[in-house]
């Protein structure tokens, strides 16, 4: 149940988008369960990544016709994007580095999904107040 989308956030914010995955069936078995996620340079690299949030607010709900949302709240705080790395992938002025991020649900009992992975473009931001 893996969903791939770019995910575009700035240095100059906290980043706080709110995400969908619609689905169909029972619902998932959720009590004690955690959601977290990790942005690094890139797909598999080894060590801390470069910022997480390893207790994302989340909520499940049916819609009423045999399909329920999972809804996540992922936050990055602007203080964690600003010390992020740029100029690695040499991109011009003013456009967004790229990493790679996961968003990854964790059951109680310590099996995993992976939600959402992708590109995170980071943008340099312009508004600094």
């Amino acid at each position: 149940m893996t969903i791939t989308r770019d995910l575009y956030a700035a240095r100059n914010l906290d980043f706080a988008p709110t995400l969908e995955l619609v689905y169909e069936g029972d619902p998932l078995p959720l009590d004690g369960a955690t959601v977290s996620m990790q942005v690094r340079l890139y797909a598999g690299q080894g060590g801390s990544a470069l910022a997480s949030n390893e207790a994302i607010t989340f909520s499940d709900a049916g819609n009423g016709d045999g399909t329920r949302t999972l809804t996540i709240y992922p936050t990055l705080a602007k203080t964690a994007l600003v010390s992020m790395p740029t100029g690695l992938n040499e991109p011009e002025v003013g456009q967004a580095d790229r990493f790679d991020y996961e968003i990854k649900l964790t059951y109680a009992d310590s099996a995993q999904d992976s939600l959402w992975i992708g590109g995170f473009f980071l943008e340099p931001g312009v508004d600094n107040t």
